[in-house]
């Protein structure tokens, strides 16, 4: 999965992310290689940096998505009730109705259907983006392939290129006791699993969805609780030390994040923030409102500008100008060719004229 997602760069629009998080990377490593007087833990301090950076910038957004998802947890309630009532109707005027009524659910909060997948569908490409510039970090950042092999060592982690895996099958060929290579090679898949948990515990507490066999979605989360800590154990334990160094780190900001984040929404009211979805949708509805309504002023003028125009050429058009165009008109038709529309209507009229 992580290798495919490696390839991402290849990708339109996530391709040009990864070019410009490689220009974010590579300008990391250059302060830190100017700045530190050695090259021993330079693309790790460089990882640790870059993955800060861009998961701050990610902030505002997942602010969003955490009051997105708060709202869900008080609307899907009320749309499973909807759809419980519709289950075993699958007739169209049904199914419209069902519609209709999900529908007005989401307009008394004043969100969409889409108000909970928006904020994840705008972070999908730059979390794509991500994992391009660390697998594959010496294309982004050159100087890596002519510095020193001590770039890759951090702490007691001797090959940032290498797979935990590797290290305990060639721990004894480090320079360190193997014990140590040994231990932190467990240890990284053990804490990426243990950060991931809480990531997701902590992401989980700010809905306010409580783990009971009453709720649809428990079993779904416990399912997650489980699984998403367990692959992090196992990409963790494969590929490269240096996505596990990122994996790690990330889960540990997201973390810090999501602790911040749960505090300044414990102090909102899910009330307050139905108001402010209600504001924001009244507000959207207006300026749709207001550019409708310039649209049909602007039409209203060109309709009125072109009636305009065309009664001042008609006026401008001398009496002489209207018989003259009457003349040949009259011309035109008398000698108009056999079998068409004028040399009939001038075998009517001369019928006419002769009775």
């Amino acid at each position: 999965m992580i290798v495919t997602v490696a390839s991402a760069a290849n990708w339109p629009i996530v391709g040009q992310i990864c070019w410009l998080l490689g220009k974010v990377m590579n300008f990391i490593y250059t302060i830190l290689d100017n700045m530190l007087s050695t090259d021993t833990g330079l693309v790790g301090l460089s990882i640790i940096l870059y993955t800060i950076f861009v998961y701050t910038l990610m902030l505002p957004m997942t602010i969003n998505q955490q009051k997105s998802s708060r709202m869900m947890a008080v609307i899907n309630p009320e749309v499973q009730k909807i759809q419980k009532k519709y289950r075993n109707k699958r007739d169209q005027a049904s199914m419209m109705k069902q519609q209709e009524e999900i529908q007005q659910v989401y307009d008394k909060y004043g969100t969409s259907m889409m108000g909970g997948c928006l904020p994840m569908l705008i972070q999908m490409p730059l979390l794509f983006a991500l994992y391009p510039v660390i697998y594959d970090i010496e294309r982004y950042v050159p100087a890596i392939s002519k510095a020193s092999s001590d770039v890759n060592t951090f702490l007691t982690i001797p090959d940032l290129t290498i797979a935990p895996v590797q290290m305990i099958k060639d721990s004894g060929s480090f320079g360190v006791p193997a014990a140590v290579i040994i231990i932190t090679a467990i240890a990284l898949p053990v804490i990426s699993g243990a950060t991931q948990f809480l990531n997701i515990k902590l992401s989980q507490a700010v809905s306010g969805t409580q783990m009971d066999d009453n709720n649809p979605m428990a079993g779904t989360m416990k399912t997650m609780n489980m699984t998403m800590p367990l692959m992090s154990v196992f990409f963790v334990a494969t590929l490269p030390t240096g996505i596990g160094l990122y994996w790690i780190v990330s889960a540990l900001v997201r973390s810090f994040q999501q602790v911040l984040i749960n505090k300044h929404l414990k102090k909102m009211s899910v009330e307050d923030l139905i108001e402010k979805n209600k504001d924001k949708a009244e507000k959207k509805r207006q300026k749709r409102s207001e550019k409708a309504e310039r649209i049909n002023e602007m039409a209203q003028m060109n309709a009125r500008s072109l009636k305009d125009s065309a009664n001042r050429q008609v006026s401008a058009m001398s009496q002489k100008e209207r018989d003259e165009k009457l003349e040949n008109a009259r011309k035109n038709a008398e000698h108009a060719k056999p079998g068409s529309l004028a040399s009939k209507a001038n075998m009517v009229k001369h019928f006419n004229e002769n009775n």
